[in-house]
């Protein structure tokens, strides 16, 4: 072997050592690490511990009505407040009402250090902030929620919408309205159910938006869908007003859906007309609300309905005619071997499902 390739070999093994020692050096950190981790976790959780049996007994007495407020208030020390209001948090979730109130009051002095990461930090980090100051600090930090709503982040805006959407603030809800289209990506149903969870408060603001061609017509359609959560029957004479001047397919598949559910007889003329839609889905919402509030003379609009060319709106049709009672009439159908037999011995065979 020459000298060469013996000192190629030298240099080739001293890097491997080199390698190896590096690779032990980092596991050897890493081990550390996780150890150190482990521990400042095993304080964290001590620390918890000691503080949540120090509060447990007078935060109970507190919410019996049984010491007062300041009793809460002085048994938290300097250095405590962060985890004073994560922990008054934590019992906001799980109840209502007056015992709801106490705890808002009883946490709010302690949201001084947590405003200002409502603006700072991580999505993750604001999120958490804005969920707490929009549990805790409401109404007199109202502000400070509303500005979230226009947080780049989606997540930390859907926290402050949520936080702004309750029962017990409904004066906040055009706010939201006012930027439910940043959420275009989120599931429709939920929405619909944010803006109910508000109640017959915003029924009123929920009309005006839905009955306002300039608003999106995407929130439309979710507004229309959260009064038809709330069984607002008062919405069904502006949703028969949008089906008279609207063409959009998805306000009025929203607006269909909601009279079929709060409609009255006097909204059919509205209705009927959508029947012959050129459109496959309006035809099927409107055959379906027909079904719900139609007359007994408006039967053969199903009848002619069950032979569409669109199985979405024949369906639709006989299963309209099946709830009204006209089981008969499928029946008839099924036995027929018309080309909508099969589906008429499909739907007779969703009762006993």
């Amino acid at each position: 072997m020459t000298p060469e390739v013996q000192e190629f070999g030298s240099r080739v093994l001293l890097l491997l050592i080199i390698g190896i020692a590096l690779l032990v050096l980092l596991a050897i950190g890493f081990a550390i690490s996780v150890v150190m981790l482990r521990r400042k976790n095993d304080r964290t959780r001590v620390h918890w511990q000691r503080l949540e049996s120090k509060w447990d007994e007078v935060l109970l007495d507190v919410l019996a009505g049984a010491r007062p407020k300041d009793a809460f208030w002085e048994i938290v020390a300097p250095g405590e407040q962060l985890y004073a209001v994560n922990y008054v948090l934590r019992y906001i979730k799980r109840v209502e009402g007056e015992e709801r109130v106490r705890l808002q009051e009883l946490g709010r002095p302690y949201l001084e250090p947590v405003i200002p990461r409502m603006q700072r930090g991580d999505p993750e980090r604001r999120a958490r902030a804005v969920q707490t100051v929009g549990e805790i600090g409401l109404p007199e930090h109202a502000e400070l929620v509303i500005r979230a709503l226009d947080d780049p982040s989606p997540l930390v805006a859907m926290v402050a919408a949520r936080s702004l959407a309750r029962k017990e603030h409904p004066e906040f809800i055009r706010e939201v309205l006012k930027r439910l289209h940043r959420f275009s990506t989120w599931s429709r149903n939920f929405l619909s159910s944010m803006l109910a969870a508000v109640g017959a408060d915003a029924m009123p603001i929920l009309r005006e938006v839905y009955g306002d061609p300039h608003h999106p017509t995407q929130v439309r359609a979710i507004v229309a869908q959260a009064l038809g959560y709330l069984h607002d029957f008062g919405a069904a004479d502006v949703a028969a007003r949008v089906l008279e001047t609207e063409e959009d397919r998805e306000i009025l598949a929203a607006s269909l859906r909601l009279i079929s559910g709060v409609g009255q007889p006097e909204h059919l003329p509205a209705v009927r007309r959508l029947v012959t839609s050129s459109d496959f889905v309006v035809r099927a919402a409107a055959v379906s609300a027909i079904g719900n509030i139609g007359r007994p003379d408006d039967m053969p609009l199903l009848h002619t309905a069950c032979e569409d060319d669109s199985r979405w709106v024949a369906i639709h049709a006989a299963r309209a005619l099946r709830d009204a009672g006209h089981v008969d009439s499928l029946q008839k159908l099924a036995a027929s071997g018309r080309a909508r037999a099969t589906l008429a011995m499909q739907v007779l065979s969703e009762v006993d499902l």
